[in-house]
């Protein structure tokens, strides 16, 4: 019995020795994978409700899917939604404000999803919008223009625009608000951030930083008074940053391309997805300006928009199937194809 117990114990040892890395080594795997129909050719930004288990996926030429990530299938398709390309939540109102590619605003009952109006507001497409909860007003960020963009300010109160700030910069990429009645403004083409008030709309603060030519998607920890910079580039990078001086702590390479960018306060953790390379990239948070990357977690190409769900710490990200045309290396690179009823909600979880 006793040479049983032996070669047993090392048997055991031996299948230790060649088992799977622990799952925590692995950081994300994908848990779910669901296709939707749909031919549209492009997608905006998706979003999770504040309350519901339900995440909004802004479709452009499809409308706004809703789709319920416990039970990881469609619930709806909002009507009158053609041309979705973001929303923004209002709770205290209970309203969905639905932002369009033909520069309209959607005014969407939350709890019900009824639409209940659409507003013309720009000539062209609107990109994104933060929900100001010290003045209660919604911030709305104009899509790429030639040299000049627009910041609308609606009061969802009284369901119209009060005023209209002009800023000479091409595009603006989403807003963070700092906390204090400020917010963050990335001009990716600018190659600049700024500090904006969200009452008056002075600019507070401009930062620039060596290498980053192109900051783009913005995240931050509060506690430790850090704001994270996306930069994107021939060489791109994750900065570090002082939030109330802008001082530069740390940086490190990333992923091509970021558009979305998460820090998740329970793991300490950033979350950098990468379209171009199909992959979520985590960065562990050592201390306030200490950071370590940890992994490299496989996705889909053009997995390129986020949501992050800080309760349960998964990951939502959208994907389609796409034909890439060659051309000459003398022409510009041309638009993707994207192949019809391919359109993916992909889940990773911890």
């Amino acid at each position: 019995m006793r040479v049983l117990s032996l070669l047993g114990l090392a048997l055991a040892l031996n299948a230790g020795a060649w088992a799977a890395p622990a799952s925590d080594a692995r950081g994300y795997h994908r848990e779910q994978r669901v296709t939707l129909p749909g031919s549209g050719s492009s997608w905006g930004f998706i979003a999770l409700d504040p309350s519901r288990p339900y995440l909004f996926l802004a479709r452009r030429e499809n409308g706004l899917s809703v789709f319920d990530v416990d039970k990881q299938r469609a619930v709806k398709t909002l009507e009158q939604s053609e041309g979705a390309n973001g929303v923004v939540f209002v709770p205290p109102l209970d309203r969905l404000l639905l932002l369009n590619t033909d520069g309209s605003l959607g005014i969407v009952q939350l709890s019900t999803l009824k639409p209940l109006k659409r507003i013309a507001l720009a000539q062209s497409n609107l990109n994104s919008a933060v929900y100001e909860p010290s003045t209660g007003q919604v911030i709305i960020v104009s899509g790429r223009r030639a040299d000049r963009s627009t910041l609308f300010v609606f009061d969802p109160l009284q369901e119209r625009i009060s005023a209209a700030h002009e800023f000479e910069v091409k595009k603006i990429d989403p807003l963070l608000l700092k906390g204090d009645g400020s917010f963050f403004m990335p001009m990716r083409d600018e190659g600049k951030v700024a500090r904006i008030s969200s009452s008056s709309f002075a600019v507070l603060d401009t930062w620039t930083y060596p290498g980053c030519s192109r900051p783009s998607a913005l995240a931050q920890d509060a506690e430790r008074g850090r704001l994270f910079i996306a930069c994107r580039g021939e060489q791109p990078q994750l900065l570090v940053v002082d939030r109330d001086s802008g001082a530069l702590k740390a940086s490190l390479p990333i992923g091509r391309d970021v558009n979305a960018l998460a820090y998740d306060p329970q793991q300490r953790l950033l979350l950098i997805p990468s379209g171009v390379d199909a992959s979520l990239t985590l960065v562990d948070q050592l201390d306030a300006d200490h950071y370590r990357p940890r992994a490299s977690v496989s996705t889909a190409p053009m997995a390129y928009n986020m949501a992050f769900d800080p309760r349960s710490q998964r990951v939502y990200l959208a994907a389609m199937d796409f034909t890439q045309p060659l051309a000459e290396p003398s022409q510009p690179k041309a638009d993707p194809l994207f192949h019809a009823n391919t359109f993916t909600v992909l889940t990773l979880a911890p």
